[in-house]
């Protein structure tokens, strides 16, 4: 009977025991703590601690480097789903604390705890960065135009908040030697996009794109002790075409900024500010290049700056007359590989010489262009005996050595055979009596006879002074005058950037729209409904010809009304802005549908073209 016992705890003891690992994999409790990775001195900001379940008694891990301001403030949240008949909830439980820095330094807030379904559960442990007063922290603000990255949600307001900055990868280099010209933003500013760019003039320089991406991509970086959100904005391969010191000016740049607007004060008033969009400029430095003159060569050059090779190849070298030979130049290296020329061979008289086909195969890197430029030449042989093209040679300027370095190839022998064509055709033919083709003679055929008719008929009409004459004379004239007046008129419309920006606002909002509509296609929303605004504003910046930082949802329908647009038509504009404004922040159901905006936006410029 004991035995019996016995055996009956044994087998309760081993389900339990099995049933542990078990009960524990089925347990899918979280309780996770989250907060901002980095604040300032002085700063309020929210940690909170997530529990995928009810819970109770929640006790917050002890510091004394914070102070708790309020918390923790408890909100829940459930959600049902009904699956095929199978009916499935669950709950979420959400604890809030508001804290104050106290410090700089980085802390560690220790992990809370709390109970749910009579269990204990212990949260991650959360780190905070807190910097100086002075620094302004970025804060997730998701994803705009510019590219997703953390920025500040600070007022807009001071002028350091953005800042340009432009920069050199060298200051000094040889004339065609390659720069590099990179464009930085630098912002605390919660940027939405940029608007407009005024990039300086690069008229003595041969420039080129490297800027990688469409979307900006931010990184923190402390500038003069403040930390700010980093991103580069254009890169620039430059070669100069002039030595000298050349004067590079700023780039100006124009941005959307969502800036809040306090509207309430005390503890509370930085939860219930109001958010609206600012336009704000700015102004990069400039730069000077010292540009180093080229020395003089003894030998024609090929104006090429960097480190080449150089090869040439013949093929075949041994052909029949009138059959073809290859000649390919090729030159492989980095530098100023687009703008250089190739050196032209001396090709044999009794050679047919054909145009060149020229092949240029090129990347930008930050020492130039980088890759393959060649030729090749098709020549054909009209006699047979041992030719020879005489050496190439290449010289270019390498700046690592200071000084012009020549590649040399060749000579290059070619024998040409008797071709199966070369016999003589008969009668007084063609005739091979030197060693080159100009020494071709025609015999039997050189002499003409000369008509013996004496008779000559006088006329005794004169062109010159006759009706003809005159308006042969005044033809000319006329053509001149007006082409003189085309001319002007082309060059006063050319001047005038306004009447430009007017006759192409249209143009320039369509292709937006295009855009636009891409975005559309790709349900792209947000991407939808900036270009759309983008679109618009740009229309009526350039119709109206108004910058656009003088543009504002407030006074847009009273510059339109200047401009004899209707009540109607500036009311659909108008309302049209709202609706793609509301549309980027509102849920799916609520928001326009896209394909109505953007019927709508092509019916309200429609109605503004006419009038204007």
């Amino acid at each position: 009977m004991r035995t019996s016992h016995m055996n009956i705890l044994k087998s309760i003891l081993c389900f339990i025991v099995m049933m542990i690992p078990l009960s524990a994999w089925c347990d899918n409790t979280t309780f996770e703590g989250n907060a901002p990775s980095t604040v300032r001195v002085g700063e309020k900001f929210q940690l909170s601690y997530t529990l995928n379940a009810s819970g109770t008694d929640m006790r917050m891990g002890e510091t004394s480097d914070f102070d708790v301001l309020m918390g923790p403030s408890q909100s829940t949240s459930r959600s049902v789903q009904i699956i095929n008949g199978n009916v499935t909830q669950s709950n979420t439980t959400t604890y809030t604390f508001v804290l104050k820095a106290l410090k700089e330094g980085k802390f560690t807030i220790p992990a809370a705890r709390v109970t749910s379904d009579g269990k204990q559960y212990n949260s991650n442990a959360v780190t905070i960065n807190v910097v100086a007063a002075s620094a302004n922290v970025p804060q997730n603000s998701g994803s705009s135009q510019i590219g997703n990255r953390n920025q500040s949600q600070q007022s807009a307001g001071n002028a350091k908040d953005i800042i340009v900055v432009q920069s050199l990868n060298r200051s000094s280099v040889y004339e065609g030697e390659a720069v590099v010209l990179t464009t930085k933003i630098y912002t605390r500013a919660n940027l939405q996009q940029i608007s407009d760019i005024k990039r300086p003039d690069l008229t003595q320089f041969v420039a080129s794109d490297m800027t990688t991406g469409s979307q900006l991509q931010f990184e923190q970086e402390v500038r003069d002790g403040v930390l700010y959100q980093s991103a580069v904005s254009e890169k620039q391969l430059l070669i100069p075409q002039k030595s000298g010191k050349i004067t590079i000016n700023p780039t100006e740049y124009e941005f959307v900024v969502k800036q809040r607007t306090n509207t309430g004060g005390g503890f509370f008033g930085g939860f219930f500010d109001d958010v609206q969009m600012v336009r704000r400029s700015a102004v990069s430095n400039s730069l000077t290049l010292e540009v180093k003159p080229l020395p003089q060569s003894s030998t024609k050059t090929s104006g090429g700056v960097g480190d080449f090779k150089f090869t040439a190849t013949v093929s075949p070298t041994e052909v029949k007359v009138d059959n073809s030979v290859q000649l390919k130049l090729s030159v492989t290296g980095e530098g100023n590989l687009k703008l250089l020329s190739l050196p032209k061979p001396q090709i044999h008289s009794d050679f047919d010489e054909f145009d060149p086909s020229e092949n240029v195969n090129v990347d930008a890197t930050v020492k130039g262009y980088k890759g393959t430029k060649s030729a090749e030449y098709l020549i054909i042989p009209r006699r047979e005996g041992d030719f020879e093209i005489p050496e190439i040679s290449f010289t270019y300027f390498d700046p690592s050595q200071g000084k012009y370095v020549t590649k040399v190839q060749g000579p290059f022998k070619i024998h040409v055979e008797k071709g199966d064509g070369a016999a003589s055709q008969g009668g007084g033919q063609v005739t091979f009596s030197g060693n080159s083709r100009e020494q071709v003679q025609y015999i039997g055929k050189d002499i003409r006879y000369v008509h013996s008719n004496t008779e000559v008929n006088i006329k005794n009409k004169f062109f010159l002074f006759s009706p003809l004459f005159f308006v042969c004379l005044l033809i000319p004239a006329v053509l001149f005058v007006a082409m003189f007046m085309f001319y002007r008129k082309k060059v006063a419309d050319s001047m005038n950037v306004s009447g430009v920006k007017r006759r192409r606002a249209n143009k320039a909002a369509m292709k937006r729209l295009k855009k636009a509509a891409q975005y559309m296609k790709e349900q792209q929303r947000e991407s939808f409904y900036d270009e759309v605004m983008r679109a618009l504003w740009g229309y009526l910046s350039d119709k109206l010809t108004l910058p656009l930082s003088v543009l504002t949802k407030d006074n847009a329908k009273e510059e339109m009304e200047k401009h004899n647009i209707s009540s109607e038509a500036a009311d659909a504009f108008m309302n049209l802005l709202d609706a793609c404004e509301f549309a980027r922040y509102a849920p799916v159901e609520v928001a326009e549908p896209m394909e109505k905006v953007y019927e709508e936006a092509e019916n309200v410029i429609g109605q503004i073209e006419d009038q204007m």
